[in-house]
């Protein structure tokens, strides 16, 4: 499994259209962080952000995807998406490392961790 973070067409084009919107983005880009909660562990949080010390920045699509060292585990190899959907337009992390998520799709359980406790 690859250790880099990449868009969909879609999820890049989307990111493209709202750093351009927004002035003051330049060398900026979309920031993954992922915090413990929901009902099944932990949540994506996702902003628009520049690197910092102790970030990983992948450039896919002539877009960044901004993920600090320690979250490289929750999210190595997964794909950003933008959807449009009844839920809303959001931005989707496609991640194949996740086993399941809630009912509401904001919360995951990890590969690793399903395994440890099953």
């Amino acid at each position: 499994m690859s250790d880099t973070v990449t868009f969909t067409d879609r999820g890049a084009a989307k990111m493209r259209e709202i750093l351009a919107a927004v002035q003051e983005a330049d060398g900026a880009g979309l920031r993954i962080d992922v915090i413990s909660g929901g009902c099944s562990g932990y949540q994506y949080r996702l902003a628009l952000d520049e690197p910092a010390d102790g970030d990983l920045v992948f450039e896919d699509r002539g877009v960044r995807i901004v993920v600090h060292d320690d979250h490289l585990p929750f999210v190595r190899g997964a794909e950003v998406d933008y959807v449009e959907d009844a839920g809303g337009p959001s931005f989707r992390v496609n991640n194949p490392n996740v086993v399941y998520g809630c009912g509401c799709g904001n919360s995951f359980v990890l590969r690793e961790e399903a395994g440890a406790t099953a």
